[in-house]
């Protein structure tokens, strides 16, 4: 009786990690209808929850064990290096990262050196878990003596004062990155901040599958039940007929705010607009020199409804919801 050859395809390795796995054709043929996890908890194989959805039938996924085909090495491999650019790095190089959340705001300086600054829902050093971002989403590293911003494959992408970047140099002064649906405001410093270290990710816990299809249902009705959004609409100054989405971290609008507007008579950072917790739109004077007025009375924290001008120097600004 002549035995049957199972020829091995290449090599499956993870991105994250960088783990390989040797798997024989008769296991690589039934991965793309199935679920394939790395050690360290990144999907390989399918997307559980596109094949929850599609197939309708949560018993008919199958998880496949990629353990017995891991290929054992005794350390990550080096990076290939690029003969032709300088391999050091210039001196360590801080930056203030400002992010306001629901939960925990953050407003601190960090020294990048040798390990990158990262940015995502989990397993980083700026966690913002309710922004929609991707677990590792961007990094911030040092490039030379220039800090660089790169996305890591983002689901959502990253964007830079307004522009989807795969990798770009952060110059000085005051920059808009927005990852997921947060507004994260980054500027170089002089200041010595907290030293950035690697950080060990843990192999996030398997999730059981009814609690996944839970999920995936809340985020369906939450879709189908979303109201309207609130909008900033510019109606006099330089910044005339510009519309802009308000997220729930608020935006900052001034001469060098998330919303840059080329007037003398503004403060760098002069008013923020952003909702409550109950959704209430307010607007805040950040203590400008000139003030801020909603329908010509001064404003410091004064709810805002839909039709009312704001006025900042030149500008007047309208409140509407979508």
């Amino acid at each position: 009786m002549a035995l049957r050859y199972h020829p091995r395809m290449p090599l499956i390795r993870c991105a994250k990690c960088g783990q390989a796995y040797d798997v024989p054709g008769v296991i690589a043929v039934r991965l793309p209808n199935s679920i394939a996890t790395c050690a360290c908890g990144e999907w390989l194989s399918g997307s559980k929850a596109a094949l929850l959805a599609r197939l309708g039938n949560p018993d008919g996924v199958k998880e496949v064990d990629l353990q017995p085909y891991k290929v054992q090495r005794a350390e990550t491999p080096a990076p290939s290096v690029d003969p032709h650019q300088a391999p050091t790095l210039g001196s360590p190089r801080s930056i203030r990262v400002i992010a306001r959340g629901a939960h925990n705001p953050i407003n601190t300086v960090f020294t990048i050196g040798l390990y990158p600054l990262w940015i995502g829902r989990s397993g980083s050093h700026i966690e913002l878990a309710e922004a929609e971002l991707s677990i590792r989403h961007c990094s911030i590293s040092l490039s030379g003596s220039n800090l660089v911003v790169r996305d890591a494959e983002s689901h959502m992408g990253t964007f830079l004062d307004g522009q989807q970047i795969k990798e770009a140099v952060i110059t000085d002064g005051m920059h808009l990155l927005r990852v997921g649906s947060a507004l994260v405001t980054i500027e170089p410093t002089e200041e010595k901040g907290i030293p950035v270290e690697p950080i060990r990710v843990e192999a996030p816990k398997p999730i059981e599958e009814a609690e996944l299809v839970h999920k995936i249902s809340q985020r369906t009705a939450a879709v189908q039940t979303a109201t309207t959004r609130p909008v900033l609409i510019c109606i006099g100054g330089p910044l005339n007929g510009q519309e802009f989405e308000i997220p729930t971290s608020g935006l900052v609008i001034g001469r060098e705010g998330h919303v840059r507007v080329p007037d003398e008579f503004l403060s760098r950072r002069h008013f923020e607009v952003g909702p409550d917790s109950d959704g209430t739109i307010r607007v805040r004077d950040l203590g400008s020199r000139n003030g801020t007025y909603l329908n010509t009375l001064p404003a410091q924290n004064t709810k805002v409804q839909s039709g009312d001008e704001i006025r900042a120097g030149v500008n007047r600004f309208r409140i509407e919801h979508r």
